[in-house]
């Protein structure tokens, strides 16, 4: 498999990962996802953010 196949599948990976935790706990409206890669590191992150209307 070369680079660019890796890349996308470890992608792909994190992905499906991040939007299934994120569906458990139905915020998948609030997601964010960051994702970098620098010499070979691949950096992900996700967050969720709990919004409430106050008013």
């Amino acid at each position: 498999m070369e680079k660019k196949e890796k890349l996308k599948h470890e992608i792909n990976k994190f992905i499906n990962v991040a939007i299934d935790k994120t569906n458990e706990e139905d915020k998948l409206d609030y997601l964010y996802i960051e994702i970098s890669s620098h010499q070979g590191n691949l950096q992900m992150d996700y967050r969720l953010r709990d919004t409430k209307k106050v008013y």
